[in-house]
């Protein structure tokens, strides 16, 4: 029986990369054995899926613009074709241009690994003879083509070679939720296992709390490759503005928080004025620097007296700021705002980290958060127990974000909008959530083990392991459905957000809406070994 109790409890475990290494180990002696492709290239773990693959490939999630197949000849993307959900190519009516052939139309095929054209026998099947382009993401056999059944050689884009950002940065850009909303979910192979195998709620919660205690180590990873180049601070502030960009603008965001890094900031925002004042000074660094800046001359737009007066301030204030430090502002363009809701708009989210920056001078916002985990009562005996430290350490935090206001973007969506009888929060706790736990708990874990302090650690995985869950999306619904059906998620299994971030793992690792690959997931593997 796969013994999962291996770790102590109240930290963070590397217990389910150790079952999919394992796993992953097993499967590569197998392979080679049998002379069929590796799950592992040249030792290093590729756990990414099909389904993430083909969502980088429609997104364009790649660098575009000097794009080669694997034999050197130019290549450009028209349109990525129409995913299909009947069988044969992946991609239908894709149109690209090949140095040498010019315009090709076309279907285009997805893969992880270049051999699985082969491993799944398309060369034999007639309905392959359409695709124009295979496209992979790593190539792990030495050939540059593919073949067909009626001969044709079949250029192919590895993927791999054109990525602007680490996979996992890319996979995060992803929006898996638009991608997978609406689609018929199959019971994965787990679910029947499970089933056979009579495995009880305990052990297969347990499992899924190891995934979700991978999910932040992978995430505090991250932050620690960031933590090379900057310090604390500067990481949680660029982490916080990337997580202030949801979907659409975390690039956006994070180029800005580059382009205006704290150091600076505090070089230019007048060191003795009142926090209200510093507000208005960064929001005016932030939105100029952004290119998101309303202009008071604009001969389209007739304001209000009291917007004019606003854009009259931040205006002068941006001016004075650029003739001192030079900075080349973004332009508007670079944000996305189609598909948004207004109370999310950018100059909002910039105007939320104008007023939550101030109130955390002169300490700086990571000694802030880090003072309130380290507070007296946290950090000694308090009378309540867990419940009473978990509820001191996530209000302290949360009302950093939750009990920001601005006197003007709080009371409208856009510059010279409709202003509000009654102010609008300019984050909401669904957001304020996130930044929590996929922020802050990851880069307070880097400080932990940095330092050895086993204490905050312990504080950070009791906050994580008795956080509630945030709210459902089509990822969770999508895993609910893949492990327990029809019937959906037992009461009571996912009461976490640490076995919620577990389904996120193993999605992202493992979970296709087919049961062709459910022999490589840690779940059922481990399953079927119990």
């Amino acid at each position: 029986m796969l013994n999962l109790n291996t770790y102590p409890s109240d930290c963070f475990s590397p217990t389910y990369r150790r079952i999919v290494s394992d796993f992953s180990a097993g499967e590569k002696e197998a392979a080679a054995n049998d002379h069929l492709p590796l799950f592992i290239l040249e030792g290093a773990e590729k756990l990414i899926k099909e389904e993430l693959v083909r969502c980088i490939w429609f997104g364009q999630h790649f660098k575009k613009d000097k794009l080669y197949t694997d034999d050197g000849l130019r290549l450009e993307i028209l349109t990525p074709g129409w995913e299909t959900p009947e069988g044969g190519p992946d991609f239908k009516h894709a149109e690209i241009l090949l140095e040498g052939k010019g315009l090709v139309k076309g279907d285009v095929e997805i893969h992880v690994f270049a051999s699985d054209w082969a491993r799944h026998q398309h060369q034999k099947q007639e309905t392959y003879n359409t695709v124009c382009l295979h496209v992979v993401m790593w190539n792990d056999r030495e050939e540059k083509h593919i073949k067909t059944l009626d001969g044709q050689m079949i250029p192919q884009l590895t993927l791999s070679k054109y990525l602007d950002a680490e996979i996992d940065d890319v996979v995060n850009t992803i929006d898996m939720e638009a991608y997978l909303k609406g689609k018929k979910v199959n019971p994965g192979h787990c679910k029947s296992e499970m089933e056979n195998q009579c495995a009880d709620g305990q052990w297969l919660g347990q499992f899924l709390d190891y995934a979700g205690d991978d999910r932040v180590i992978q995430k505090a990873g991250k932050y620690e490759r960031w933590l090379e180049k900057r310090p604390f601070e500067q990481a949680l502030y660029e982490a916080i503005m990337e997580s202030l960009g949801y979907k659409n603008n975390k690039e956006p965001f994070l180029t800005l928080a580059s382009l205006v890094p704290l150091k600076e900031m505090r070089l230019v925002i007048p060191e003795d004025a009142p926090s209200h004042e510093k507000a208005v000074h960064i929001q005016a660094l932030l939105l100029g620097a952004a290119g998101l800046l309303p202009r008071l001359n604009d001969p389209k737009k007739v304001y209000d007296d009291e917007t004019a007066a606003y854009i009259k301030t931040i205006e002068a204030l941006w001016n004075s700021i650029q003739q001192k430090t030079g900075i080349a502002a973004m332009a508007r363009s670079d944000w996305r705002f189609a598909g948004m809701r207004p109370a999310n708009y950018p100059e909002r989210r910039i105007a939320a980290i104008s007023n939550i920056l101030p109130d955390c001078m002169p300490q700086g916002i990571f000694h802030r958060i880090l003072a309130i985990f380290q507070q007296p009562a946290v950090t000694g005996s308090q009378k309540g127990g867990d419940a009473a430290i978990i509820k001191t350490i996530t209000n302290g935090v949360q009302a950093l974000f939750l009990d920001t206001e601005d006197p003007y973007w709080s009371y409208r969506y856009v510059a010279g909008g409709k202003k509000f009888s009654k102010p609008q929060k300019l984050l909401g706790q669904e957001r304020v959530s996130a930044i929590f736990i996929n922020v802050v708990i990851p880069i307070l874990l880097v400080y932990a083990r940095k330092h050895h302090d086993l204490s905050l650690e312990k504080t950070l995985h009791l906050i994580y392991r008795n956080y509630t869950p945030l709210p459902e999306t089509s990822v969770t619904k999508f895993m609910n459905s893949r492990i327990w059906g029809e019937s959906g998620t037992p009461k009571k299994m996912i009461h976490s957000v640490r076995r919620q971030q577990g389904l996120y793992q193993l999605f992202k690792d493992f979970c296709e809406n087919d049961n062709l690959s459910c022999n490589k997931c840690a779940l059922y593997l481990a399953v079927v070994n119990r």
